[in-house]
């Protein structure tokens, strides 16, 4: 029970962490904002690390689980953060927010292979209602243009063009908004799995385990400035960029941190699942401080929903 509770402010935290990022992606690219929020990330883990005491319990972490928890940090901040950031920037971020919802499914499915997690006949039906949500949302006609501050050009997906010198407008792109919103939910549907595994023979080294992923995104961004084209990131982290994207930062920070504790108070099923309630809370956010950014209709609210109804039946049967 208090696994799941953890697991609902984790969302809360998440979706504060997008609706802070839809402001940073009107001022710089994605992958700015990836870079940005992966740095800031490893101390502040540290800084939990020490506080909570687990980075003296570093010996207790074998050499399997860090390289567990290296590949969950690879596949969820480097991967999944961009193509995040990358869809909030396209579609908004109450529109990429429900297509992540396929990360429950998928983390459920990957779990029952490896884990030998059980799954019932109410998970299939709320997988179902999983889907469906995010095909309902999406937009049948090009829709109206979205007066944004924003590049027009996407860079490319490790992170690319310097910071446009003047903002432009652009038309919600729903096309490659949804494609990256669907890779990063299969990234951040497999970085659970491999938490789990991680932890599963510790005693609550979820927050030192956080760090070492960070740790490990981070070193492997920073190994990549080593490329010509990447040279340009460090004077291109402005105070104009850090500002935009602190918010999100620290707020994701907080939500990795609860995820992290769930984690390893609960299955992976449960804690996928409320996560998904991650939807909800930013419709809502969005609708409040974004609407001058983001698109609200009935079909994304139907869409939302749907997601959140299919979530709220999984973690009802899995309880059972």
């Amino acid at each position: 029970m208090l696994g799941a509770a953890v697991a609902l402010f984790s969302a809360l935290s998440f979706s504060l962490s997008d609706v802070f990022a839809r402001r940073g992606v009107a001022v710089a690219p994605p992958a700015y904002g990836a870079f940005a929020t992966v740095l800031m990330g490893v101390p502040m883990f540290a800084l939990g690390a020490l506080f909570t005491g687990q980075l003296l319990n570093y010996a207790e972490l074998s050499g399997k689980g860090y390289l567990l928890m290296a590949a969950a940090g690879l596949v969820h901040y480097v991967v999944g953060r961009y193509f995040n950031y990358a869809a909030v920037q396209a579609i908004g971020a109450a529109r990429s927010s429900p297509v992540q919802s396929l990360t429950l499914p998928y983390s459920v499915i990957v779990a029952l292979l490896l884990l030998d997690e059980g799954i019932t006949t109410g998970m299939a039906i709320g997988m179902g209602l999983i889907l469906v949500g995010p095909a309902i949302m999406v937009e049948r006609q090009k829709p109206r243009a979205a007066i944004v501050a924003a590049e027009t050009v996407l860079e490319p997906a490790l992170y690319g063009e310097p910071l446009p010198p003047a903002p432009t407008q652009f038309e919600l792109r729903q096309a490659e908004g949804y494609a990256f919103a669907l890779i990063a939910a299969v990234s951040y549907g497999s970085s659970p799995v491999l938490i789990r595994a991680a932890l599963e023979d510790t005693h609550g080294l979820a927050i030192f385990g956080g760090f070492i992923s960070y740790a490990a995104a981070g070193a492997f961004l920073l190994v990549t400035l080593a490329l010509p084209q990447r040279r340009h990131m460090l004077q291109a982290l402005t105070p104009r960029v850090f500002r935009a994207f602190f918010g999100a930062g620290f707020a994701v920070f907080v939500a990795q941190m609860l995820r992290f504790i769930a984690l390893g108070m609960a299955s992976v099923a449960v804690v996928a699942t409320l996560l998904r309630f991650a939807s909800i809370f930013t419709l809502l956010l969005s609708w409040l401080f974004n609407r001058d950014l983001e698109r609200i209709t009935w079909r994304l609210v139907i869409g939302v929903l749907l997601s959140v109804g299919g979530a709220v039946l999984m973690v009802v049967t899995a309880a059972d």
